[in-house]
């Protein structure tokens, strides 16, 4: 009896000393993902998209872009976001280097468009669970990282 008590003791105060984990970042909660951004210092608003799903446009280091939200249900409960970043048709750079840029790439696509804007997007997948913010963080790093390597390509 004496062991089980100062086990549940023991359990209540390591559970008393760990801070409060962050609520996950859903994109069924679209709130939660512009929190993340405000957080963070970025300038987000969010909006729809012309079909009414969620949208979310801000600038973050100088690049405007946009977390459109995927997988919804009528444009709630959604279970995907997409980072996306359009540039215009005058940003040079030639195919050869764009399909180069794509191919040493892992989670970031660039393609042009018929009207030769190009267009740049990384998906992510938050379930129902969500991501956490140490995650989610990661995420957003990769994506900055692709947005400077894509840029720098096109200088």
């Amino acid at each position: 009896m004496k062991f089980q008590t100062l086990t549940a003791s023991a359990g209540l105060a390591m559970g008393l000393a760990m801070p409060a984990l962050a609520d996950p970042i859903k994109a069924s909660d679209p709130q939660s993902v512009l929190a993340y951004f405000q957080d963070i210092g970025a300038p987000a608003t969010l909006t729809e998209d012309s079909v009414g799903d969620p949208l979310i446009e801000l600038q973050y280091y100088g690049t405007t872009f946009a977390v459109f939200f995927y997988g919804c249900s009528d444009n709630v409960n959604c279970n995907s976001i997409q980072f996306y970043a359009g540039y215009t048709p005058e940003s040079e750079i030639s195919r050869d280097a764009l399909n180069q840029w794509n191919a040493e790439q892992r989670y970031g696509r660039v393609y042009e468009d018929a009207e030769g804007r190009k267009k740049l997007e990384y998906d992510i997948y938050t379930g129902n669970a969500g991501v956490d913010s140490a995650d989610f963080d990661e995420m957003f790093d990769i994506w900055t990282e692709l947005v400077k390597s894509f840029e720098a390509q096109m200088s």
